[in-house]
């Protein structure tokens, strides 16, 4: 069984590895976030990254066999299409920290409710290491599920983020250019 195996590789790289991990699912914004973190990160360590979008039952043991034993820091990008399928992805990344971009209706046909995709994305939590932190969009609807989501996980520290007054990382403004962007 070819997917077992890669999930025994995944599992061994991942006990193997010192790196602070990161996780990261939501209904968009998955591949700019890891990417997003993956170039700040690198500024101050060896970073290995999703390649891609390479977030299922295949792509996260792909991403775990291939991560070098001497990478400073790790981002993981989980997706999912239907309840139950995060869970046993994030509990072989085991990250120290999972953060939640945004609910939308991007599943629904898979799901009654946006609720319920809420749910399914707060599976990130049950996989976090003791002591981790969830980074979740204080500006989504779906903020109080989730936080509350968090905590019955047994999460100790919940952020938010977002232009929310309320937020912990508080967007206060960007300009957008051609080339770049300033925040």
């Amino acid at each position: 069984d070819v997917l077992a195996a890669l999930e025994k590789l995944g599992v061994a790289a991942r006990a193997r590895s010192k790196a602070r991990i990161i996780a990261v699912t939501g209904s968009a914004g998955k591949t700019t976030t890891k990417e997003a973190l993956r170039h700040v990160l690198s500024a101050v360590g060896k970073v290995h990254a999703s390649a891609q979008s390479f977030n299922n039952h295949w792509g996260v043991p792909l991403t775990l066999a291939r991560m070098p034993q001497d990478c400073d820091y790790a981002v993981f990008e989980i997706g999912m299409n239907h309840p139950g399928e995060i869970r046993p992805l994030v509990r072989m990344v085991r990250p120290h920290v999972a953060i939640v971009t945004m609910i939308a209706a991007a599943h629904l046909g898979f799901f009654k409710n946006l609720d319920e995709i809420a749910r399914a994305k707060a599976e990130i939590f049950e996989g976090l290491e003791p002591g981790g932190a969830a980074v979740l969009n204080r500006d989504d609807q779906r903020w109080k599920l989730l936080e509350k989501m968090a905590k019955e996980a047994g999460v100790e520290h919940v952020f938010g983020f977002g232009e929310n007054a309320r937020s912990t990382f508080r967007l206060t403004g960007c300009e957008l250019y051609a080339d770049h962007s300033d925040i």
